[in-house]
């Protein structure tokens, strides 16, 4: 009688177990679609980069191994960029100095003059990358700007929005600070 009450007792603490990993899956997938962020199960590997920011740096994506990343691809000359880097900035600005790495990569034909000119003239202080040759969009399959990616600590892309999106949402502030104490 007292094994089949220690094995019931076992049995429930199990479930308990399960059922708050399985909530826990949902109330991330939850916030991730009110941050208007799609989740991606079961995230594949981020392909590495060199690209160089703005002052000739370079800056490979593998270095940022154990932190999480938010990868902005935008020019510009596209509109609904520009619609979401206010936002964009303010996130920046909320989790720069956590395990948060974020990187804008600008896909301008013409290189850093135009970007320069542009950042200067909006004040932004996030970093960001140069890709005139578009090369990054081939490697992480973007078809269409402004795409932003999220990588988790481990490297995976758990995250993708496509067109612009209000950086500043609570729902985007959760999921941050969600992932960051993983």
């Amino acid at each position: 009688m007292i094994g089949i009450k220690i094995l019931v007792c076992s049995l429930s603490i199990i479930i308990s177990f399960s059922s708050f990993s399985f909530s826990s899956e949902i109330t991330r997938d939850n916030l991730f679609l009110k941050a208007g962020i799609q989740a991606i199960k079961g995230g594949r590997k981020a392909p590495n980069f060199r690209l160089e920011d703005l002052r000739g740096k370079k800056v490979e994506l593998k270095h940022f191994r154990g932190k999480l990343v938010f990868l902005n691809f935008w020019a510009t000359w596209c509109g609904p960029c520009k619609e979401e880097m206010p936002s964009m900035e303010a996130l920046y600005n909320q989790f720069k100095e956590k395990d948060f790495v974020f990187l804008a990569i600008c896909v301008d034909y013409g290189g850093v003059k135009p970007v320069n000119e542009f950042i200067g003239k909006q004040r932004y202080t996030f970093p960001v990358l140069i890709d005139p040759k578009c090369e990054t969009l081939d490697l992480f399959g973007i078809k269409g700007i402004p795409t932003t990616l999220l990588i988790d600590k481990k490297g995976l892309i758990i995250g993708k929005t496509i067109g612009p999106n209000d950086w500043k949402k609570p729902e985007v502030i959760s999921i941050l600070n969600l992932l960051l104490e993983k």
